[in-house]
């Protein structure tokens, strides 16, 4: 007896190409894929075990995202970083993630303050890379980061707010991941950061607005002064990664 292939319907290959998506989502998030690195079909689908239909869908709903882009003659490649883009992306991230906060602020009660402390807990405590070889460090350090400044604007009330504050966190973690080791190694710098979590939760549970979006928006500032100091640096070693792709 002969085996036959095992055909596919609509329904698997719209399930795989939501699977896909998170985790090239992911990736694309981490740093994992460079910027402005080919995304070729024959090498994606064998680095991710997946056809080229579900794939092909995958890319196209990232491509809405801005996460990659599709050029007619290039086909997809990973959108680029530039300092423009930082700036911009700083300034509406600060502009709606203060908006956010003092909504929260306003509204948030108990399990909200509670939950601002848990997060900030597992923050202080969260394993240091010192390489940007650590990828499950980072990872980590990352995750924890990210529900920590998921707590403070929880409370604010707005799906579309929480959903695009988001949407803005995970691109500039794009950027963040680039110097999240120049951070690291310098203590002083380290120390800021540390510093500026633990007060922003304090003035958030205090209901000092004024105060809490100060410190917040000078911290988003903060991770923008050390990438613009180390751009150059950073340029290169994407180019250099990029070579040959």
């Amino acid at each position: 007896m002969s085996l036959q292939p095992v055909a596919t319907n609509d329904d698997d290959t719209t399930t795989l190409g939501i699977e896909i998506y998170s985790r090239l989502r992911r990736d694309l998030i981490a740093g994992h894929l460079k910027p402005g690195e080919r995304l070729r079909f024959r090498q994606m689908s064998a680095a991710y075990g997946v056809g080229i239909a579900p794939l092909r869908e995958a890319l196209s709903r990232l491509v809405s995202d801005q996460l990659v882009r599709f050029e007619g003659h290039r086909g997809y490649t990973v959108a680029p970083l530039s300092l423009s883009d930082l700036h911009d992306l700083c300034a509406l991230r600060t502009e709606l993630s203060c908006n956010a906060l003092r909504r929260s602020i306003a509204s948030g009660d108990e399990n909200w303050e509670a939950e601002i402390l848990a997060a900030l807990h597992r923050l202080e405590r969260a394993p240091i890379p010192h390489s940007v070889g650590e990828r499950k460090t980072i990872d980590e350090w990352e995750q924890r980061h990210d529900r920590f400044h998921r707590s403070l604007i929880a409370a604010c009330g707005s799906p579309w707010l929480l959903h695009f504050c988001g949407a803005l966190s995970d691109h500039f973690q794009r950027y963040r991941r680039a110097v999240i080791v120049v951070t690291s190694a310098s203590e002083p710098l380290l120390r800021r950061v540390r510093e500026q979590h633990r007060t922003v939760a304090e003035a958030a549970i205090a209901r000092d607005a004024n105060r809490a979006t100060a410190i917040l928006a000078e911290h988003f500032q903060g991770s923008v002064d050390v990438l613009m100091r180390n751009y150059e640096e950073i340029s290169r070693s994407l180019s250099a990664g990029n070579d040959g792709r």
